[in-house]
């Protein structure tokens, strides 16, 4: 920014020396290239050598193995059964895995889930889950095959 200052300065410092003088507009425009030129040249000088990474060749150097983990397997109320599916424990599990497992319930659910069971005390029964606001028969459906209330 700097050297464009610079630049225009000299440029009309030279225009008005060649209307003041007998410097002919051609000389002053030499003059005005042989300075854009030269300032372009200590621009190219002290600016580093930029290059681009080759974003490909590098494209997983040094990162570490990341994945997804399996949320529903890591759990620690998630309970495989036989069959190798999930069973869930409405009287321990948070509300993240509440929500994470059963079909049809979100974080809000699961939330009145927890709300529910930490005002009337543990579930006595999966089918006791239908008391939960927004828990009706339609989701307890769903979900009656993994819901269990003791380990």
């Amino acid at each position: 920014m700097l050297k464009k200052r610079i630049f225009f300065v000299l440029f009309a410092l030279i225009a008005v020396f060649a209307f003041t003088s007998s410097l002919s507009a051609s000389d002053a425009a030499k003059i005005a290239d042989d300075v854009k030129t030269d300032i372009k040249t200590d621009v190219k000088k002290s600016m580093p050598d930029i290059k681009k990474p080759d974003v490909k060749s590098e494209m997983g150097k040094g990162m570490p193995d990341i994945k997804k983990p399996d949320v529903k397997s890591e759990m620690g109320k998630a309970i495989p059964n036989a069959a190798g599916a999930q069973k869930i424990n409405i009287n321990t599990a948070n509300a993240i895995e509440l929500s994470s497992i059963l079909k049809k319930v979100g974080p809000k659910h699961a939330a009145a889930i927890v709300e529910y069971r930490e005002k009337n005390g543990q579930f006595q029964s999966p089918e006791d889950i239908k008391k939960v606001k927004g828990i009706g028969d339609k989701i307890y459906e769903l979900n009656k095959d993994i819901i269990v209330t003791t380990d």
